[in-house]
């Protein structure tokens, strides 16, 4: 059984201080960590209920910020990459074996960074959903009609538009299960990015965690009707990340 194509599949957190960015996560998500051997080379990982969701590096490029990677699981990581460069956008890391399987590293034309990913086990499975793990990501773009004409041509994603109160958002091939959105960025002159959101028990509870361990609330809780409580914060190096609370299933 394959991942499912077009999911946000998988999540790599690049820290300029991957001993605070350890220290911090489990205790703000009550994520754990741990270690394998991939490759020669051990790396650190988070794990959600025994179940890794993501790894941890450090800047691997001059200059590198920290930042939350979001892969994107893709039938051919080869051709889409390909696609990604003809239509606007840029192919930071190309393709490259990994013991895992297949990625490249990519942004869209307003500079949002993602990666691609084909997975080398035909028998990995979808991650479940529920508390703790990653619920839902969304591009926060700084050219919205360009990343959109980006998203349909290079990634062959349809979009299905909805007005929210802050104005239009765009579900991701709403008849799969990419789980992804996209937005105009609600601060101008910030920069573009994908958000991942984690879902918690209580989002006031959990940004509390993040004061006391040194991160930054980036934008204060709200309710967003139908979809639940939300926010957006940063780990003390300034990896940004969402956390949600759904609606109850009734």
């Amino acid at each position: 059984m394959a991942l499912s194509n077009n999911t946000f599949c998988w999540n790599g957190i690049v820290s300029t201080d991957t001993a605070k960015t350890l220290a911090f996560f489990p205790e703000v998500l009550g994520w754990k960590t741990q270690e394998m051997e991939m490759g020669g080379e051990t790396m650190r990982m988070f794990a959600n209920n025994g179940v890794p969701l993501a790894h941890i590096r450090g800047p691997q490029m001059d200059g590198e910020a920290s930042w939350w990677n979001n892969y994107l699981r893709v039938e051919d990581v080869d051709a889409v990459a390909a696609a990604v460069a003809k239509h606007g956008g840029e192919v930071v890391v190309p393709p490259t074996d990994i013991a895992p399987g297949r990625f490249a590293t990519v942004k869209t034309p307003s500079g949002a960074h993602f990666s691609l990913f084909h997975e080398a086990n035909a028998d990995d499975k979808d991650r479940e959903l529920g508390e703790g793990s990653v619920h839902w990501v969304d591009l926060h773009s700084s050219a919205i009609d360009k990343d959109l004409d980006f998203i349909h041509d290079a990634l062959g994603l349809p979009t299905a538009e909805m007005q929210m109160p802050n104005g239009a958002y765009h579900i991701l091939a709403p008849d799969t299960s990419t789980r992804g959105g996209a937005m105009q960025h609600m601060k101008p002159g910030a920069p573009a990015m994908w958000v991942a959101w984690v879902d918690v028990a209580s989002v006031d509870d959990t940004l509390a965690r993040v004061e006391r361990n040194g991160g930054t609330v980036l934008a204060p809780a709200w309710e967003a009707e139908g979809v639940g409580r939300m926010a957006i914060a940063a780990d003390p190096t300034g990896v940004a990340f969402g956390v949600i609370t759904p609606p109850a299933a009734s």
